[in-house]
């Protein structure tokens, strides 16, 4: 896949070209804009994939996978089903999957970012189950009705087209077939003021002094400012023809998780 470039990692990927809030402003500016958010985005991933998996268990203070592992949980996986982890970054959800099972199920795992895809391949190299292929969620190269099962972790607030992506996932799904939706969530209260001045202030400052780039971090928390909250999910979920659907959250409300059926 070919991706056209806007030379954003000259202009952005460099913490001493532009300070702080020139940088967010910069990144509010191209959530709006669709093309321009995909390229960002997928150059953003490549820049980053090597801290990826470090830099998600501590924002998430060591919680990363022991999510993964409960949204797994919530769809009854049977030995030789399809599924199709979509946004798969370095391949956890994919890898979580296919050991609960017992590598048993064939699974799938789709990302845009290349550097993102060598890591997963290198974790699951003693996978024979698992196959990994670079492709736009927008865009899958699936027949309709493929997959029993469809994961996507933290990567619907990346797509250029929110509902585009939704209804290609429900293309491919089996009629009954699972998504399952792990993302940022909305929080309220003063637990969410605290977890906004975690995401806002902290976080960039872990990026900044562990991977060298606050950047990355900034687009954390814009990126969900910009994405429907739980309850709004649960809405166009609905509004698309998705049954059955579920919210769950987590932290709070900080993170939350939405399974629906075919």
């Amino acid at each position: 896949m070919v991706f056209q470039s806007y030379n954003f990692k000259r202009a952005f990927f460099n913490s001493n070209n532009e300070n702080f809030m020139e940088k967010k402003h910069i990144i509010k500016n191209i959530l709006d804009e669709g093309d321009k958010k995909a390229v960002f985005v997928h150059e953003m991933f490549d820049n980053i994939a090597s801290d990826y998996d470090r830099m998600n268990e501590i924002i998430s203070l060591g919680g990363n996978i022991k999510l993964k592992k409960r949204i797994i949980k919530t769809v009854p996986i049977k030995k030789g089903m399809k599924i199709l982890d979509l946004c798969t970054g370095t391949g956890d959800l994919a890898i979580l999957i296919s050991e609960r099972l017992n590598k048993e199920v064939c699974i799938t795992g789709v990302d845009f970012s290349q550097k993102m895809l060598e890591i997963a391949r290198n974790k699951a190299k003693n996978y024979e189950n698992i196959d990994f292929i670079q492709a736009d969620v927008l865009e899958l190269p699936f027949e309709e009705n493929s997959f029993e099962a469809c994961f996507i972790g933290y990567g619907l607030r990346n797509l250029k087209d929110l509902r585009k992506g939704l209804l290609e996932i429900k293309r491919l799904l089996k009629p009954g077939g699972y998504f399952v939706n792990l993302d940022l969530g909305k929080a309220g209260g003063l637990s969410g003021q605290l977890i906004k001045l975690y995401m806002n202030k902290i976080v960039p400052l872990f990026g900044k002094y562990i991977h060298g780039d606050s950047l990355p971090y900034q687009y954390l928390p814009c990126s969900n400012e910009k994405f429907p909250s739980q309850t709004e999910l649960v809405k166009l979920l609905k509004e698309l023809g998705f049954n059955n659907i579920m919210n769950t959250d987590f932290m709070f409300g900080s993170i939350a998780s939405q399974r629906a059926q075919k």
